[in-house]
């Protein structure tokens, strides 16, 4: 990289600037917010070789995820996000146009979601470490507490979409990976290379697992008696929330919707396909506790119930009431 910090920073706060009655951004000490309800915070870190392989990841790519990864645990939590604090420590082999990329990215992504880049962090590493810090607000915050035996569980959309992308990124020759890492507009590309053109919805699998859209619960979030996002996979996550209310689950295995490519991919690289949708990760839709019989109205799918006994049951028509393990993604395994 050719320019050093200061011209880096310099850069980044004339890019982005915050509005007067928003706050004070880039530029002090710390941000400043205004803030009219209970404020919500969390952060998320994206690691070279741990999150993300460069062979088929842009710094564009980057800079999206790692806002739309922070932002998902806002909405988890019904809010709405107001701004965004990131820091990165990147190799002197990251060069001004790859910085340039992986903020072109930030800024799509905050214009998707309506929120403010207010400061950060820049540093030398031997790997690239990104960390993303997300300020929302909710006058009521939704939690993963609150659900209750007879509630519903309901999900917003298909799942294991991200997993068998990254199953099939992982295959790809690096012609092709090099193609897929130019790409920045997934839903309208339409000219892939001629293997992957068999695989319906190859668009929607790449988006999600390379630039997932975290998911806006303002249609629903008045009916949620618990929320949290699906960002480890299913079977983990609602583990997570269960424990937290010290109910139990069952899952319905014939309402689980599985998208096509879903199957197509399944079979090329022959796995079995509900494995992704139970226990892959990153998905960021949302696992939705209601009590609402009428919760389809809405946009959510149901996919089973809160029961008082302990553990995750998988409900097979065929095979009947299976206890499983909370499997999913966990770094320190």
């Amino acid at each position: 990289m050719k320019k050093d910090e200061l011209t880096l920073v310099k850069e980044i706060r004339d890019r982005f600037s915050l509005p007067e009655d928003i706050g004070i951004g880039i530029g002090d000490d710390a941000a400043v917010l205004n803030l009219k309800s209970s404020a919500i915070l969390t952060t998320d870190l994206m690691i070279e070789d741990v999150h993300f392989e460069l062979s088929y990841t842009s710094f564009y790519h980057l800079g999206f995820k790692i806002v739309s990864v922070n932002v998902s645990d806002i909405y988890a939590m019904g809010g709405d996000f107001k701004g965004f604090l990131f820091s990165a420590g990147v190799p002197e082999t990251v060069s001004d146009q790859d910085f340039k990329e992986l903020f072109d990215g930030i800024e799509d992504a905050l214009k998707h979601y309506g929120g403010f880049l207010i400061g950060g962090d820049l540093s030398r590493s031997k790997n690239i470490v990104l960390s993303g810090f997300a300020v929302g607000e909710a006058e009521k915050p939704i939690l993963r507490k609150g659900a209750q035996a007879g509630d519903l569980i309901f999900i917003t959309s298909y799942l294991g979409l991200s997993s068998a992308g990254l199953n099939l990124l992982n295959n790809l020759s690096d012609d092709e990976k090099r193609f897929i890492k130019s790409i920045r507009n997934f839903k309208n590309c339409k000219e892939y290379p001629d293997r992957l053109l068999k695989f319906k919805g190859i668009n929607e699998i790449l988006e999600r697992h390379l630039m997932p859209i975290a998911r806006k619960p303002d249609k629903f979030k008045h009916i949620a008696k618990a929320m949290m996002d699906i960002s480890d996979g299913l079977l983990i996550d609602l583990h997570r929330l269960c424990e937290e209310n010290k109910v139990g689950a069952e899952i319905y295995l014939d309402q689980l919707p599985i998208h096509p490519a879903i199957t197509k991919i399944a079979d090329y690289l022959n796995i079995e396909p509900m494995n992704p949708i139970l226990s892959g990760g990153e998905d960021y839709e949302l696992l939705v506790i209601s009590d609402r019989q009428d919760a389809k109205e809405f946009g959510l799918i149901p996919v089973g119930r809160i029961v008082e006994e302990k553990g995750i049951y998988l409900i097979d028509p065929q095979r009947g009431k299976i206890p499983t393990k909370p499997e999913g993604w966990q770094h320190f395994q």
